[in-house]
């Protein structure tokens, strides 16, 4: 049986929900479907109705040219789309580089033009088939951004204009809306079916884009629900880590600490008959210290690992917060802190330890991240809507790859040994349950600057 570690299904979490690349190449793959199936229907319609009906069409070698370049690009985009699809698979990358709309629009405004050709030599808008307009306006605005969308509506708009005012006549087709050129009059038909099709394909094109944004809308919703749940599984999962590594802790520190009382006691006792024994009770004494230390992390190891969720909130001022924050730093003296006057008495309620802790994590990167010894600035402000925490440090900074990845579980930048990668992570999430954000900007030999906003 194969069972998973909480660690294992914190990397198995981080993937994105949806392919958005993946999602553009399932429109060209359906577009392309389209296409041929539109060139079988355009062949089959030409044959039946020269051999079946026994139409007399007069330009249909001009059409079957037509119909060959729709099958030439259509071979010539499936090829190209098939090499593409492997070099996104190569990037791995959720966005393709490639322009979706341009060339989708391109191809569309292609078949718009064939079908303006074939309907131009085969009745013009007397033809049943030229309400296959609205198929391709359909499918533009369904793929398509507005602009994209609009434009080809306008572009469909003139070139049934078009076969209004010049096509050739097919008398078999004659519904009697004549060519506005050859006879040199302007009938209410012809102004009633232009306003007929400007009025149809307006209303497909509005509403078709309306649902579109209404479902990208629904989908980056979905996609951010799913992104929380991901987020706080790998917090349960933290949560399982931290309580599992407690328990297993506890007792060889608890050994540890009674030994170590022992020893510091005997050497007490019969320091007289030991020289330097006095040395040696400190560093005993010192190694109690840290053990209890330990212990007190481990304490705390549930709500850092994101249990600070069940934690009570309390109602503490802000300079209480930042009491706690500067409270567990290894190295105080580097911090230059800032806040206004106002931090004493406003107060907000929150889970203080968890906070505290997460925030405090923010401040001890950026101290570990300037090994020369530089001062880190907390600035701490108030505008009109939240309370902010500003972190910066003149440190080695990030690249724009790390700065990607640095809220990632178990990513760091750090040298081995040194960090767990988790600080950030935990920040976050424990910031954005109290509806706050954590911004991090970075630059390289720079120093990075961190700002934490709470809410009022």
């Amino acid at each position: 049986m194969n069972i998973k570690s909480p660690v294992d299904n914190l990397a198995s979490d981080n993937k994105p929900s949806v392919n958005l690349s993946n999602q553009n190449f399932l429109n060209a793959s359906w577009l392309l479907k389209l296409r041929w199936v539109a060139v079988v229907g355009q062949v089959g319609t030409i044959l039946g109705s020269e051999f079946v009906f026994q139409i007399e069409i007069p330009m249909i070698w001009p059409m079957g040219i037509v119909i060959g370049l729709t099958v030439i690009s259509n071979l010539f985009l499936t090829i190209w789309f098939r090499r593409w699809r492997q070099i996104d698979q190569d990037l791995q990358a959720e966005i393709s580089p490639l322009p979706w709309n341009l060339i989708l629009g391109l191809v569309l405004i292609m078949d718009m033009l064939s079908l303006t050709a074939l309907l131009f030599s085969s009745g013009g808008p007397n033809n049943p088939f030229s309400l296959f307009f609205f198929v391709n306006l359909s499918l533009s605005a369904l793929m398509l951004n507005r602009r994209w969308a609009w434009s080809i509506n306008l572009l469909g708009l003139f070139c049934f204009f078009g076969l209004m005012f010049e096509h050739h006549q097919v008398d078999d087709l004659d519904a009697g809306l004549f060519a506005i050129r050859t006879r040199q009059d302007v009938s209410i038909q012809h102004v009633g079916t232009l306003f007929a099709f400007a009025t149809c394909s307006s209303v497909i094109v509005y509403f078709i884009t309306r649902l579109t944004d209404a479902l990208e809308i629904q989908q980056q919703e979905v996609r951010r629900a799913q992104d929380l749940q991901a987020n706080t599984d790998k917090i349960e999962a933290l949560g399982t880590l931290a309580a599992g590594t407690a328990h297993e802790l506890a007792t060889p520190l608890s050994t540890i600490a009674v030994v170590a009382r022992d020893v510091e006691h005997a050497f007490e006792k019969h320091q007289p008959d030991f020289p330097g024994a006095e040395d040696i009770a400190e560093d005993v004494h010192l190694i109690r210290s840290q053990l209890d230390r330990c212990r007190a992390i481990i304490d705390r190891m549930a709500s850092h690992a994101g249990q600070a969720i069940g934690e009570s909130l309390e109602i503490v001022t802000i300079e209480e917060i930042t009491n706690a924050i500067i409270d567990g730093i290894q190295e105080p003296d580097r911090l230059e802190i800032k806040h206004p006057e106002s931090a004493s008495s406003h107060k907000l309620k929150v889970p203080l330890d968890g906070l505290s802790q997460a925030i405090r994590g923010l401040v001890q990167n950026g101290i570990d991240s300037d090994p020369k010894g530089n001062k880190i600035q907390v600035l701490i402000e108030e505008t009109d809507s939240s309370w902010n925490w500003i972190i910066r440090d003149r440190g080695e900074g990030m690249s724009a790859a790390q700065l990607r990845r640095v809220s990632e579980p178990f990513f760091t930048t750090k040298e081995p040994g040194k960090g767990m990668g988790l600080g950030v992570f935990l920040a976050k999430n424990v910031v954005r349950r109290l509806g706050g954000s954590v911004e991090i900007e970075s630059t390289i030999c720079k120093g990075t600057k961190v700002t934490v906003r709470l809410p009022k």
